[in-house]
Formats: C-alpha cells, structure tokens, sequence
C-alpha cells in the first residue's frame, strides 16, 4: 500500500497545471458523463480540475466515488483513477489520486484518435413484438481492435446484440459486426458519446482495424515531427 501511495504522489507531482485532462463523472442516475478540463496541482495526492463554465450542476455530483481520469503529460497520456473529494467553486473540483491505471488494463487493444463514419442499430426479429428496430449515424471519435467510442445526437435506444458498421477512412470499405454499448456519456447540447465493445468480429476484419489504427497513427506522428 505505501508504495502504491508513493507512486501515485509521484506521478501527480510531475503533471503540469494546465495540463488537458478528460474525467469521467457518474452522476446521481448512474450516468457518466465525460467532461474536458485543466490539471491544477495541490499537494500530492490531492489535486484540482478546472471546467469550463457551466460543465457541471454540484447538486448532481456524487462525492466519494472513483473516476477515471486521463491527463496529457509531454506527448503522451497518463491514466488514473482518482476520487471526487469536493467542489471547489464553480468550475474547480477537488480530487484525490488513487491508483494508476496499467495501459494492458486500460484498453485490450491501443485506441487511435480517428474520425470516420460509424452507424449503429438494432434489428428487431419477428417474433420480438416488445423491442423496435433502429439505428443511429454518428462519427467516431477513437478506434481500437476491441471497441469503438463514437458521437450521436441521440442515446442509444437499447445497448446490447447491436450491429455496428464503420467506413474506413481513406478508403470505399465499410465492415459491419456486432458489439454492445459498454457506456454512454451525455455530453453538452444533447450530444452523446457512446463506447461500444466489439462481441462477434472475425480475426479479418479485426486485422484490417488493427492495421487501420496503425495507418492512422503513422500520419499523426508524421504530421506532429513536421510541425515541430
């Protein structure tokens, strides 16, 4: 346990303030909603986020509970678990770090920044007179060989047996398989994020997925050395 203190005190001392975060808030309807913010150092483990103007109602807010936090440090990301310990002001919450978060425990595959199209739905059998079928077009916001996350204008109308079809960027290809909602985070002007786990996709077309991601994250890199 000390040395697990330590390493998180550690860690939240060597993070700039300003430093771009995302967190994960659950609210008192157990749902989570993903915000964007600036890291402020306190003394370790304690620190502050700072959200934009009107992000959060503190009447909602649950305290105590743990959140999952990810903070930009130098060109790459660090991921916590931290507690929401108080509201500071308006816009500043406290928090305490917990524990790191492992990347082989993050994510079963590395994610990549990618916006492409993506649509989900779900087809109602004959024999389902209770459920409808539907379907929704949005744009993706990150990609992985295990799950997607993706931007809605609505939430999703139910979360499991969904198919999922997305275009590959660059290209006229489209592959389709079916997966589950893990999450959905209501965002700001009724938007949604919506994080989906891949159930039933063929080592092909995870393949061409995998080699997707990796296309993309060669082109950033290339273009983050150019503008350096």
């Amino acid at each position: 346990m000390t040395s697990l203190v330590s390493k998180i005190e550690d860690i939240i001392h060597k993070l700039q303030d300003g430093a771009e975060s995302v967190i994960d808030l659950p609210d008192k309807h157990n749902e989570e909603h993903r915000y964007n913010a600036a890291f402020v150092g306190l003394e370790p483990p304690h620190f502050q986020l700072v959200f934009p103007p009107k992000s959060w109602e503190s009447d909602s807010l649950l305290m105590g509970v743990n959140c999952q936090l990810t903070v930009k440090h130098k060109h790459n990301t660090v991921n916590l678990i931290a507690e929401l310990d108080s509201v500071a002001s308006d816009r500043r919450l406290n928090f305490i770090g917990r524990e790191p978060i492992k990347p082989e425990e993050l994510r079963e595959y590395f994610r990549v920044a990618i916006n492409t199209s993506i649509e989900i739905g779900y087809t109602a059998g004959a024999s389902e007179v209770k459920l409808r079928s539907w379907k929704m077009i949005g744009t993706t916001v990150d990609l992985s060989g295990s799950g997607v996350l993706g931007l809605f204008a609505e939430k999703p109308a139910s979360n499991s047996r969904l198919y999922i079809q997305i275009g590959i960027p660059q290209s006229e290809d489209m592959l389709s398989w079916i997966g589950h909602v893990v999450r959905t985070y209501r965002m700001r002007r009724n938007r949604y994020q919506v994080a989906l786990h891949f159930d039933d996709i063929t080592p092909k077309k995870r393949d061409q997925i995998i080699a997707c991601c990796l296309q993309e994250q060669r082109r950033q890199l290339r273009e983050r050395v150019q503008t350096e």
